[in-house]
């Protein structure tokens, strides 16, 4: 049975796509979504936390919750990181990956705890170039554990692991955490991004969740700085 904290997100995110909530409209303040779904607070407050993630809603404090405007021009790769739907999607398949390290090690310290499981248990360790029409934008480095995500192969890695874990697998995805920061970039990204010596990286750091709550995907992502923006909201209150 669905959680209902997806069912009150896609019931949300529904009337926001067909403009029941059109933009700039309140949402159900949290009591009456209680109401609606006999459900807690905190479940609500999940549900809404994804839709502030994924840019669709945002709060006022003491006001409650608002659709957000999408209408802003954003490249194709911001897409891809505000809607956690996976590369190959959100290029309308226009994306391919180039695998350059596929193998399983021991979690470390670091790893372990992103993924929730215990030190040196056995994870994939996968190492990627992301390219849009043959055009490289992002190197992405992942581990996943093979007992969250089983039979993972190289011709997974080669297209989608999103749509495997979710046709495939019949696991549902649910939201993500994510750390932005800046950094020089190195000889790797020198060769696989065509980058020089004095030209940055937008380094991003994901844990990505299943519906269930079980983080499944620990990332850390290097993207052109030329190639990807982020879109930020501010609000006075």
């Amino acid at each position: 049975m669905k959680k209902k904290y997806m069912m009150i997100y896609e019931d949300v995110k529904r009337g926001i796509l067909d403009q029941t909530y059109p933009v700039g409209a309140q949402i159900p303040d949290e009591k009456t979504m209680c109401e609606k779904f006999s459900c807690s607070r905190m479940t609500v407050k999940k549900a809404y936390d994804m839709l502030v993630m994924e840019g669709l809603i945002y709060r006022k404090q003491g006001q409650g919750s608002f659709v957000l405007s999408r209408d802003i021009e954003r490249p194709e790769v911001e897409i891809k990181e505000r809607e956690l739907i996976g590369f190959t999607k959100a290029t309308s398949g226009a994306g391919r990956s180039k695998v350059l390290r596929f193998q399983l090690i021991f979690a470390t310290e670091k790893i372990a705890k992103a993924l929730n499981i215990k030190p040196n248990d056995p994870v994939y360790d996968i190492l990627r170039v992301r390219l849009i029409k043959d055009r490289p934008y992002v190197i992405e480095q992942t581990y996943m554990s093979p007992t969250v995500i089983p039979g993972v192969t190289k011709e997974v890695l080669e297209g989608s692991i999103y749509s495997y874990i979710e046709d495939e697998l019949v696991l549902r995805i649910g939201a993500a955490q994510k750390i932005t920061s800046a950094d020089i970039s190195n000889d790797i990204d020198h060769k696989e991004l065509g980058l020089q010596d004095i030209e940055p990286v937008l380094v991003v750091e994901q844990i990505a969740f299943l519906d269930n709550g079980t983080p499944f995907e620990y990332s850390i992502s290097r993207h052109r700085y030329d190639l990807f923006k982020f879109s930020v909201y501010s609000l006075r209150r």
